[in-house]
């Protein structure tokens, strides 16, 4: 009778590991569709949608799913997304992608976007051309000593907008919220055009959008210059959520490593021509930056 009630016992227990096991993983379900996610990059959600879905769409068809694609309105809710698990895929920014992993280290990079066959970009401070100063030595010294400079940063989500920008700052050992007429939380779209019109006197952004602002005429690139640059940083990631099969990440790494240069020509926005495989490690510059401002 003990024997009887033992394997009875041993039974639920494996039952219940089973069933357990089937909800922790996603993959364990039959999937039918891919929930792909992608962050304010254009000025509307409809030309956001319009640029990237292309992609989307194909790398859902190469493993036999549909794409369903959500287009946020700020880069920390594309994040917070991906977090949950109401997202499967998402481009990131790289500040976007280290915050979600540092939250969740099961939420994997598995490429990073070439920009003109480059994997890097640069965050920037602009003014307009005229301007009277030239650097941002100068811009820091003059508000220093008369009229504060007004500065805008991107939202708190943003890499080249907001948190490059901030571990400079934090290097020169200056608090910009002190030294300026301090302002955060623009769209990238915004920022050039708030220069431009003068509203503000400076302004964070990266130089991939400044490139699509001035091609596609919203800006006059020769009114603008920059006054300071960054090293070179790691472009945007392709991140997959936890509990994605290996299988199923090592199938998109795949596309997106295989995509040729004339593919990209139809599939992603102007400029952008493939991916490079990764594994999370070249955004480690990303990483410091936000331990140096206290935000990891």
């Amino acid at each position: 009778m003990q024997r009887w009630i033992k394997q009875i016992l041993l039974g639920c227990l494996t039952l219940i590991t089973i069933i357990s096991c089937s909800q922790s993983n996603p993959d364990n379900a039959q999937l039918t569709e891919l929930k792909f996610g992608v962050g304010p990059y254009f000025p509307t959600p409809g030309e956001n949608r319009s640029q990237f879905e292309p992609l989307f769409n194909q790398l859902a068809e190469g493993i036999n799913l549909k794409a369903d694609v959500t287009v946020t309105e700020d880069w920390v809710g594309i994040s917070e997304a991906l977090r949950s698990r109401t997202l499967d895929v998402a481009w990131l920014g790289p500040w976007g992608y280290v915050l979600a992993n540092h939250n969740d280290p099961s939420i994997e990079a598995i490429a990073t976007v070439k920009y003109k066959e480059q994997p890097v970009y640069y965050s920037i401070l602009m003014a307009k051309a005229d301007a009277p100063f030239d650097t941002l030595d100068e811009a820091i010294a003059q508000s220093q000593n008369g009229p504060k400079l007004k500065l805008s940063l991107a939202d708190v989500g943003s890499t080249s907008g907001w948190l490059i920008p901030q571990g400079e700052f934090k290097r020169r050992g200056i608090d910009p919220e002190a030294v300026f007429d301090y302002n955060e939380g623009a769209s990238h779209a915004a920022q050039a055009i708030a220069v431009l019109e003068g509203q503000v006197d400076i302004a964070s952004d990266y130089d991939r959008n400044i490139d699509v602002l001035n091609s596609t005429g919203r800006i006059d690139r020769s009114q603008l210059k920059i006054i300071w640059q960054s090293d070179p940083l790691p472009n945007d990631p392709i991140a997959v959520r936890g509990g994605l099969s290996p299988e199923l990440k090592a199938q998109l790494q795949q596309q997106l490593a295989n995509l040729s240069v004339e593919e990209a020509q139809t599939l992603l926005p102007e400029n952008y021509t493939g991916f490079v495989p990764s594994d999370g490690s070249n955004y480690s510059p990303i990483q410091a930056a936000g331990k140096s401002v206290g935000k990891l």
